[in-house]
């Protein structure tokens, strides 16, 4: 089992940009994604030149090489190298992941929602905790791959970096990750599982709201990127 955050949530939301991509989800087309695909993308929030590893860089990119040196100190020659990836021992392969955020008691996602809908698309669907299992035992089941999950922890230590690590930059996604079977480190590829049964899973809920400690509360609606605060009045 790789090293997954444990955290309690009470539902998981995942978010889209388009009516059409949230009821091909809703309808059971569900997309795994390579960490690759994400090292490569240059989208703000998606993309993650250290996604599951401790750094890419690739010329094709723009990227600056950092300076590798030998075990006798000398600096290695990479000019010759298009692209350079660095990952940790313990993790010689990838896996295809799918990323949900987690609604926990105070995890203080209310202060990433405005956030999360202006990067990820004002569409969301919920995944009650309570499905979670079910939803893993759905994929097992269809691809007879491994299925393991988790929060994500956040560090800025370049040595902590994996498929269950990332950069302290985004901690406001408050992460819980499906990471499905094994895939080469190179790999883009996605890999598509029909879940016939997924509207048994998932909320119907079509709108959220959020209250934090000092009373304040927070309304959203799936389709609408405009977020409603009502601030608690002061004694």
């Amino acid at each position: 089992m790789r090293n997954i955050e444990e955290q309690t949530a009470y539902s998981l939301i995942k978010f889209f940009s388009c009516r059409e991509h949230l009821e091909s989800f809703k309808n059971g087309s569900v997309l795994f994604r390579t960490p690759h695909y994400y090292r490569l993308c240059e989208e703000i929030g998606r993309g993650d030149q250290a996604e599951s590893c401790l750094g890419y860089w690739s010329r094709d990119s723009g990227h600056e090489f950092p300076e590798i040196y030998t075990e006798h100190g000398q600096v290695l020659n990479l000019g010759s190298i298009k692209s350079l990836l660095v990952y940790p021992l313990k993790e010689q392969s990838d896996s295809w992941l799918q990323s949900w955020s987690i609604i926990g008691k105070y995890n203080k996602f209310e202060n990433s929602i405005e956030k999360m809908l202006k990067d990820f698309g004002p569409y969301f669907v919920l995944l009650p905790a309570q499905n979670i299992d079910k939803y893993v035992s759905a994929i097992t089941k269809i691809t007879g791959l491994k299925v393991e999950h988790g929060a994500i922890k956040y560090s800025n230590d370049i040595m902590e970096k994996s498929l269950s690590v990332k950069g302290q930059t985004f901690e406001y996604q408050k992460e819980y990750r499906f990471l499905l079977g094994e895939c080469d480190k190179s790999c883009k590829d996605d890999l598509a599982v029909n879940i016939s049964n997924m509207s048994t899973l998932l909320s119907n809920a079509k709108s959220l709201k959020f209250e934090n400690p000092k009373g304040d509360i927070l309304y959203c609606s799936t389709g609408e990127k405009r977020v409603c605060r009502v601030m608690q009045k002061l004694p």
